[in-house]
């Protein structure tokens, strides 16, 4: 019987970004592998007390390796506190640390793409900004510059280290911009088209445009890597250039059951090249002028999964009244909102009870039911079958024939 192995899933808390690098992860479970979650807070500091004892009950439990979505801060700290060396995958753009492998998205692949999408909207010439520490992403400016190839190097990237509440927050006030940010701004040539590969920078950038008076797409296009809720909150909503998360997840845990298995570590992080564009207003698409289906089932696409409502769904995505959005909704996609996102709760669940050996208890969980007992009342209404048995069957029909 194969020794069962115990993986520790340790992330900065429940985002959707985070949230479809688990699943992903979760598809990619052996038969022999059991999971518990910890959570870490970002900010270190001003919640040590928090992370040091959610690290406590993790060497209590002394799983046999760690996936983890965290910071460069927090994924040192994690490292420092082990009481002995043990394989470490995090699939977060973390600082190269000894006794941790990266699996995480090509940078080389998420610029190819941001700059084609930029020079098709007519903008000959894309810069880059960049909102965070350089060390904690060495290296980012030269490999945009490689991509894009300007005539300028020297002006076409700019470093501007922007507090992370700043970034986090789609409604926070951007005043006062620094100086050198403004300076950089006005003199690009307009119309500009700014790529910024830092999380929420896109939404902050935006603002500042904003607060200088400068248009949103018409005199400034922006296109960022913001998780959906935050490119679904900016005015106007922003285009995105995104990792394909759940193969990272599974790339991840691949390379994590690897190493259990004693297989050396890499000796280059694991990219993952699969990249979604997502083009909203903040690169010039217009919105509907009735209502926005296409960002409704792509919010129900990567946030049923939360447990969201149709309340939620249409505050983030639609300018339109509810009324007029349901009847909208119904005519194009023959079910209601409500129905869209169970279904695809129930699809999700369907995967991971078919291709993984987790609980029931955590399927319902990763799906967003409420409860073990709220997702098997509603699974075995929608499936005309409970979820250990659909499991079941599952497996029968993906095991080899004898």
């Amino acid at each position: 019987m194969p020794t069962v192995r115990k993986v520790a899933l340790v992330s900065h808390g429940g985002t959707s970004y985070v949230h479809r690098m688990m699943l992903g992860a979760l598809s990619h479970l052996k038969a022999n592998v059991i999971t518990r979650d910890f959570r870490l807070h970002e900010d270190c500091k001003t919640h040590a007390d928090h992370n040091e004892a959610e690290l406590r009950q993790l060497r209590s439990w002394n799983p046999d390796g760690l996936l983890c979505a965290l910071g460069s801060e927090c994924a040192e700290k994690l490292i420092q506190s082990l009481a002995r060396p043990r394989p470490v995958v995090n699939m977060f753009a973390a600082k190269p640390m000894p006794g941790m492998t990266l699996a995480m998205a090509s940078l080389s692949a998420m610029f190819t793409l941001s700059v084609e999408h930029l020079r098709q909207q007519g903008l000959k010439a894309p810069v880059y900004l960049d909102l965070e520490d350089p060390q904690l992403h060495p290296g980012r400016s030269q490999s945009f510059i490689k991509i894009a190839r300007p005539a300028n190097a020297a002006a076409a990237s700019f470093l501007e280290v922007v507090r992370p509440d700043l970034l986090a927050d789609p409604s926070a006030r951007v005043t006062p911009v620094p100086a050198r940010l403004v300076a950089w701004i006005r003199q690009l040539p307009k119309p500009a088209g700014v790529i910024c590969t830092t999380n929420g920078g896109g939404g902050y950038l935006i603002r500042v445009c904003h607060e200088l008076g400068l248009r949103v797409p018409e005199d400034v296009a922006v296109l960022g890597t913001d998780d959906t809720d935050l490119a679904l909150a900016s005015t106007p909503t922003l285009t995105t250039v995104m990792a394909d998360l759940q193969q990272i997840g599974r790339a991840a845990m691949h390379q994590l059951v690897e190493l259990l298995d004693g297989t050396p570590a890499p000796s280059e992080p694991v990219r993952i090249k699969a990249m979604d564009l997502h083009v909203r207003e903040s690169t010039g698409l217009k919105r509907p002028q009735i209502c926005d289906i296409a960002a409704a089932m792509e919010y129900i696409s990567q946030h049923a999964c939360h447990g969201i409502t149709v309340h939620q769904m249409i505050r983030e995505t639609q300018r339109v009244s509810t009324k007029t959005f349901y009847t909208h909704f119904q005519a194009i996609t023959g079910q209601t909102p409500a129905e869209a996102i169970l279904q695809r709760q129930i699809k999700e669940a369907q995967r991971l009870l078919a291709t993984t050996k987790i609980s029931i208890t955590e399927v319902a969980e990763y799906c967003g039911f409420s409860s073990s007992s709220n997702f098997a009342r509603t699974f075995r209404s929608v499936r005309k079958t409970s979820p250990k048995d659909y499991r079941k069957q599952s497996q029968m029909r993906r095991s080899p024939a004898k």
